[in-house]
C-alpha cells in the first residue's frame, strides 16, 4: 500500500509517468493495486486517468516503450491500453471463418437439397409416335405406306 500512496503524491506526474522503474516496484504496485479494495482501486484509476491520457500523446507511449511508469500504471495496471491490432485482426478472422463455415453448412445441407440437389430421374428420349397406327403389339409407321 506504500507504493500506491507515494504514487498519488508525486510532484510531476507526467514526468514521472515517462521515467524508468525497476522490476520490483512494477511488481509491487501491481501486487498492491490488486490487493487494494475497490474503492482504493477507483480513486487510483479517477487519479491517473487525466494524466494516462497525457501519457498516451507522449512519444515514449507512441515508439511502444514499455519500461516506464506510465506503461506500468496506464496499461498493465490500470487497463486503459486498447487491444493490439493483430488480435483484432484475429477476432475478425475467426468470425469470417465462423459465419463462412454457418453458410457452407447451410447450403449443404439445406439449400442445396431443398432446391433441387435431390437425384432426378430423366424421361427417356422417346420416338414421335403421334403419326402411328397399332395394329397389335407392333406399331407401324404412316410414313412407311
Amino acid at each position: 500500500m506504500a507504493l500506491l500512496i507515494k504514487l498519488q503524491k508525486v510532484p510531476s506526474v507526467e514526468a514521472f509517468l515517462r521515467s524508468k522503474p525497476s522490476e520490483a516496484d512494477v511488481k509491487q504496485l501491481y501486487n498492491e493495486y490488486n490487493e487494494a479494495s475497490s474503492l482504493k482501486q477507483k480513486d487510483f484509476s479517477n487519479l491517473y486517468e487525466p494524466h494516462c491520457d497525457n501519457y498516451f500523446e507522449t512519444d515514449s507511449y507512441k515508439n511502444g516503450e514499455e519500461d516506464t511508469w506510465g506503461y506500468a500504471i496506464c496499461c498493465e495496471t490500470l487497463g486503459f491500453c486498447g487491444m493490439s491490432g493483430w488480435l483484432i485482426f484475429l477476432i475478425i478472422v475467426i468470425v469470417l471463418g465462423v459465419l463462412a463455415s454457418a453458410g457452407a453448412a447451410l447450403w449443404f445441407f439445406y439449400l442445396n437439397r431443398f432446391f433441387g440437389g435431390k437425384e432426378e430421374e430423366e424421361e427417356e428420349k422417346k420416338e414421335d409416335y403421334s403419326n402411328t397406327e397399332d395394329i397389335g403389339s407392333v406399331e407401324i409407321s404412316v410414313a412407311t405406306y
